[in-house]
């Protein structure tokens, strides 16, 4: 059961905000404009980090070794799905299995597709061995009834297919088994099949195919690495770089510096936009706050005449001041995180960044930080106008206001 003097305070603060819908509302979207800028700049970084958490983790390595001048085409494979076809000399296998600290290794070869019937564009095709694979073998294990035979696809979660259907490239006809699941990285568009399988595939596209791809015998296009456990994935990735020329190593840091850089112009833009935005709403919601504190020192001088304490007239202007914050915070909080979800995909090819509805407890974050950040800014700018219209003499102010 409310106190009269609770009732009287939320009374006084409903009606207050009711009374000044346009200057409000004003207030409202300054805020939500922090909060907007502040929280799509969280998001975006959040969500690019688990995507690429989320594939590299799907790759199952540690490092990927490439042939020396392809590792630009590499990233783009791994992070956009942009394909691309690269060979170097198989042998190299081998000697990266000899590399101290090296677990496993495990080629692939990559054979960059032509539209197909899948697809608004072509798809990476990915050519591995089951044996020793590492990026499809955890999905394998938990899809326990799935088997990669012959002619079989496993395709990425962008890939316009069903289960149980079939898709054709180069004249080739491959069943699809499996779907792999989102990651928001380049694994999503691409499709994933045995050596054998894509050989076959190569020999018969000259009979069958618009255009002809060449595998060229020995040949590979990467190498993915497991260094032993305890061991720097960054001392080996320089031993392989040294001991094999021609090579060039990408470790998911390197990754991340790429996915940075190319965030970085953005994420500047969105800071720059949140300070700027912060230095202006300030001194603007002090003045909005100051000119509030004015028209209303007649009714704060008959709530002290009546008896009201100090710290009433300052909780009530502030608890105003927080109102209007937290229901910017959340417009602008809510618009931004729908925009984000709703158009993720074009921010992702539009950005050239791998991107994923970041983990819920990770936006509660961004949200809550964002909601802090304009709270703090609504108190700031409140305070000072509250605590100067409680020095005025109560009694002096209704005389001049009757004169």
């Amino acid at each position: 059961m409310r106190s009269p003097q609770e009732f009287r305070f939320f009374t006084l603060l409903f009606r207050n905000i009711a009374h000044s819908t346009f200057r409000n509302i004003t207030t409202i979207f300054a805020f939500a404009f922090i909060a907007a800028a502040l929280f799509s700049s969280q998001y975006l970084i959040d969500g690019a980090t688990s995507s690429l958490d989320t594939g590299m983790s799907r790759m199952g390595a540690d490092i990927l070794v490439v042939p020396e001048g392809y590792a630009a085409e590499s990233q783009t494979i791994i992070l956009n799905g942009q394909p691309s076809s690269f060979f170097f000399d198989g042998d190299n296998l081998e000697k990266i299995s000899r590399i101290p600290g090296v677990a496993k290794a495990s080629p692939q070869i990559y054979i960059a597709t032509l539209f197909a019937s899948c697809c608004a564009a072509p798809v990476q095709m990915i050519a591995i061995d089951p044996k020793n694979d590492f990026t499809i073998s955890s999905w394998l294990r938990e899809n326990q009834k799935v088997t990669l035979g012959k002619d079989d696809i496993i395709i990425g979660s962008s890939v316009i297919q069903t289960v149980g259907n079939d898709l054709i490239f180069y004249g080739h006809s491959f069943h699809v088994v499996g779907v792999l699941k989102h990651t928001g990285m380049g694994i999503d568009n691409s499709v994933f099949t045995r050596f054998e399988d894509a050989n076959v595939m190569a020999d018969e596209s000259e009979l069958k195919a618009v255009k002809k791809v060449s595998i060229p015998p020995g040949k590979i296009s990467a190498v993915l690495v497991k260094v032993d456990p305890g061991i720097s994935s960054a001392s080996v990735a320089s031993e392989i770089q040294k001991n094999i020329p021609g090579t060039k190593t990408i470790t998911p840091n390197g990754l991340l510096n790429t996915v940075n850089g190319q965030l970085g112009a953005v994420r500047r833009l969105l800071i720059g936009t949140t300070l700027a935005a912060t230095i202006i709403a300030v001194p603007l919601l002090g003045f909005i706050s100051a000119m509030v504190a004015h028209e209303r020192r007649k009714e704060v001088a008959i709530l002290r005449a009546l008896g009201a304490p100090p710290t009433f007239v300052i909780r009530l202007m502030l608890a105003e001041s927080f109102f209007l914050a937290i229901i910017g915070g959340l417009v602008g909080i809510g618009a931004a995180a729908a925009f984000m979800i709703f158009f993720q995909d074009f921010i992702a090819f539009s950005l050239k960044i791998p991107f994923i509805m970041p983990p819920v407890e990770k936006i509660f974050i961004e949200g809550g930080t964002a909601l802090l950040l304009c709270t703090g800014i609504g108190g700031v700018s409140s305070l000072y106008p509250a605590l100067r219209i409680n020095r005025s003499d109560p009694f002096d102010t209704i005389r001049k206001g009757e004169s």
